[in-house]
């Protein structure tokens, strides 16, 4: 991240931490010694935020945060949001969706909210880079990214309220896609089908959440992982390797996980997602914490 991008986030950071309060900052001198820049590099970030309203300079007295800049933009704080692994690369269609969603639920209830990126996904930094955040809850749209359930149990402990979307973690809340709908269609589809093998071509975090509805003996492989040597009628796959499942067995049917051979597809509900998520987080800000595990139906459309 560049060194003036650095500066800036520290600085917004020191300003919704301040609140209400108008609190000074440290010198341009300082800031400039803190970030190994040149104090010109620094005045530059200063003037750029005092002209946006976010600082004020007074004279003699030095820089101080402007409380009614964050009245204005924000009521109630400021919520971090956390993608993945914090690591990723690029957004994808479900995770920008699932980003969206979040973005506007936050929004509508008077929060601002930022989007937090990791260098690393080692449990000990994840824990400290959050924790440095001027944040007053966490949401973790993990999406299909299997994720370690530490640093979640560690961030909440600290007493940062937190909800995230992975089923599988069980000591932080959780809401999340219910997959019981898709499951018991593809078991009544594949029980019709009893004459024929089936594969499930699908990364882990898809596998979890269908195969407990599947009625019969399949056989299971993650992307990455060999392809047995065998003749499959059926395979059901994740659109990325759709392409790959078709040229290994070219006789096959093969579907996208989340769309039936009838044409009905199931996404989750984003827009239903976003407005628990957001409802259980002020709940924990609000009261006592506790863990739940909530589940939303997908959307059949």
């Amino acid at each position: 991240m560049r060194k003036t991008l650095q500066i800036r986030h520290y600085l917004i950071g020191e300003i919704y931490r301040a609140g209400t309060s108008s609190v000074k900052l440290p010198s341009v001198r300082e800031l400039a010694k803190q970030f190994t820049v040149a104090q010109c590099t620094v005045s530059a970030v200063t003037a750029d935020l005092i002209r946006d309203g976010w600082l004020r300079s007074r004279r003699g007295l030095g820089l101080f945060t402007n409380p009614e800049k964050i009245a204005d933009e924000s009521v109630a704080g400021l919520i971090g949001v956390l993608n993945g692994d914090g690591c990723l690369y690029y957004f994808n269609q479900e995770v920008f969706d699932a980003f969206v969603a979040t973005g506007r639920e936050i929004l509508k209830r008077h929060y601002n909210f930022r989007n937090i990126m990791l260098d690393s996904a080692d449990a000990d930094e994840m824990v400290r880079v959050v924790q440095q955040q001027p944040i007053c809850g966490l949401i973790w749209n993990a999406g299909t990214v299997i994720v370690p359930e530490e640093p979640a149990i560690r961030l909440a402990r600290s007493g940062l309220p937190l909800v995230a979307d992975c089923p599988h973690f069980e000591k932080v809340n959780v809401v999340c896609s219910e997959f019981s709908s898709l499951g018991i269609a593809w078991s009544d589809y594949l029980t019709a089908r009893s004459d024929s093998r089936v594969l499930f071509y699908l990364p882990e975090w898809h596998s979890r959440q269908l195969i407990q509805w599947i009625g019969r003996k399949i056989v299971q492989v993650q992307p990455g992982q060999e392809i047995p040597n065998k003749t499959f009628q059926i395979v059901v796959t994740d659109a990325p390797h759709r392409m790959q499942i078709q040229k290994v067995y070219p006789s096959a049917e093969v579907h996208e996980w989340n769309i039936l051979p009838n044409g009905k597809k199931y996404i989750p509900d984003y827009k239903r997602l976003a407005e628990a998520t957001m409802r259980r987080l002020l709940h924990i800000k609000k009261e006592d914490k506790y863990v739940e595990q909530m589940f939303v139906p997908l959307k059949e459309i």
